[in-house]
C-alpha cells in the first residue's frame, strides 16, 4: 500500500525501528514501548496523529502494527529479515 503525502510509511521507520531495538539488551522490543520509543524520536504530522475511526490508536500506531500484519510482503522488515515477530513486540535476529 503506497503511503499518502505528508505521512510516514513502514519504510520511513524501518532505520529508526532497527537502531531502536539494538539499544535494547535482550534486543527485544514490546509493539507498545517500540511506538512510545518511536514517537519521542519522530515528528509526526497531525495524519499521523489523527484517530482511526472505531479503533483506539492512530494512524502511526497502526503503521507500526503493520510491520507484523504485513510480513509477507517484500521490503517488510520481518519479511526481509531484520526483525522476528514475537509474541506482543518483536526481536532482532
Amino acid at each position: 500500500m503506497a503511503k499518502k503525502p505528508g505521512r510516514i510509511g513502514e519504510a520511513d521507520i524501518g532505520p529508526d525501528v532497527i537502531s531502536i531495538i539494538d539499544a535494547e539488551p535482550s534486543r527485544e522490543i514490546t509493539t507498545t514501548k517500540l511506538i512510545a520509543d518511536l514517537r519521542n524520536r519522530i515528528p509526526l504530522s497531525v495524519e499521523d496523529e489523527e484517530q482511526l475511526n472505531g479503533r483506539n490508536d492512530d494512524r502511526f500506531s497502526q503503521i507500526v502494527r503493520n510491520i507484523k500484519s504485513h510480513k509477507g510482503i517484500p521490503g517488510n522488515l520481518i519479511y526481509d529479515g531484520h526483525l522476528i515477530a514475537i509474541k506482543g513486540g518483536f526481536r532482532r535476529p
